[in-house]
């Protein structure tokens, strides 16, 4: 029994013995293959470009602002803004956060390009390159700064404002002159109908300044010197000036005195002569209204209504054009009896006019007439 237990009690020693020696033996491997793990994954980290940059813009950030870049930043041309005003706002762009983005050129392998941000202005290139002298053991070569570039030039910014002929534009309170305009002629969109044969009509100009640096908000003032502010969300009618009340009286008598001989005239319920003397003293000489109703004359003159009967008219919408020129819209009743036409032929209508007139010689002429749906 005694030599039986010693058997089996050395046995144990020994399997006990190869066990350790398994366990030291995978614990090296274990050990062995965590470390090169981590060299690997320490590589790839230091192989990615952005470790690179980030360090970069992070003492860019800390160190970038001295009296040499003071320095240069004042003898930048800077006409809208003083020299203290440049270095305040310079300063201020740097202590913001400096931001970096890639940008064309470079292999993509061995070679990247950046280029370097302030506040959304460009002012610098970083060239990265591969360090080729690095020790590596699984080839991810790390990326080294080769040059910096700095052209502070990117720093500025430019304002471009399109504003009415008569308007004036002042940044950091100077006003733009001529010079500054890079654009003329440029029309309403409300009025574009008109400028073919009225080329006096209120027009638009474009200013366009350069060398700020900063945001430098551009303020606009009307022909009266008021400031004022342009609504992207609106049409070219928001330079139009309102027609003042005595004028606006002036167009209202015109409406109805020109509505009755013009639209009885048009009825073909009168002699085409007399028709067209009743309205001449509402054209304007030689316009474009006097040219065709002279040509409807021999069209007129066989009639094809029995009769006419003015009902009255209402201005309905005037707009100032500019030089004694407007736009204006009426709304005029009439009722005409036509011969075989509906129930005993009489005929009820709501006439939409919409006249292009002027000041004449202290008179309000027609020069041209649409009709619309009223």
């Amino acid at each position: 029994m005694a030599d039986i237990r010693k058997k089996s009690i050395s046995g144990s020693v020994v399997y006990t013995f190869f066990l350790l020696l398994y366990i030291l033996a995978m614990g090296a491997v274990i050990f062995f293959v965590l470390g090169k793990v981590w060299i690997y994954a320490s590589e790839y980290e230091n192989a990615r470009p952005e470790v690179v940059m980030d360090a970069y813009i992070a003492d860019l950030n800390e160190n970038l602002w001295d009296d040499t870049i003071a320095a240069t930043i004042s003898s930048m041309d800077h006409p809208f803004q003083t020299d203290e005003e440049v270095r305040r706002l310079v300063q201020d762009m740097f202590s913001s956060e400096l931001t970096y983005m890639r940008t064309v050129g470079g292999d993509g392998v061995n070679t990247l390009n950046y280029v370097i941000l302030c506040d959304g202005n460009a002012f610098g290139k970083a060239y990265l390159v591969r360090d080729t002298e690095a020790e590596v053991e699984f080839d991810n070569l790390p990326w080294r700064l080769e040059r910096e570039e700095f052209d502070f030039t990117g720093l500025y910014s430019s304002q471009e404002v399109t504003v009415p002929q008569t308007y004036s534009v002042a940044l950091n309170g100077q006003t733009l002159g001529e010079e500054y305009i890079t654009q003329t002629g440029i029309h309403y969109d409300v009025l574009e109908e008109y400028y073919k044969d009225f080329p006096g009509l209120p027009t638009k100009v474009v200013y366009h300044a350069d060398h700020l640096l900063g945001h430098v908000e551009p303020v606009i003032y009307d022909e009266t010197g008021a400031e004022t502010v342009i609504d992207p969300t609106r049409d070219d009618s928001q330079f139009i000036r309102p027609i003042d009340e005595y004028t606006y009286q002036r167009l209202t008598d015109f409406a109805w005195a020109f509505s009755e001989p013009y639209l009885r005239y048009s009825s073909n319920v009168t002699d085409p002569i007399a028709g067209y003397a009743a309205v001449e003293p509402y054209l304007y000489p030689n316009g474009d209204l006097s040219a065709r109703l002279r040509l409807t004359q021999d069209g007129y003159g066989w009639a094809h209504t029995t009769s006419f009967r003015f009902d009255g008219a209402q201005l309905v919408n005037a707009v100032a054009l500019g030089n004694g020129f407007y736009s204006i819209e009426i709304n005029a009743q009439t009722v005409i009896t036509y011969p075989n036409k509906g129930e005993n032929g009489v005929v009820h209508d709501n006439n939409g006019l919409k006249v292009l007139v002027c000041d004449y010689n202290g008179e309000i002429r027609a020069i041209a007439v649409e009709r619309f749906q009223a």
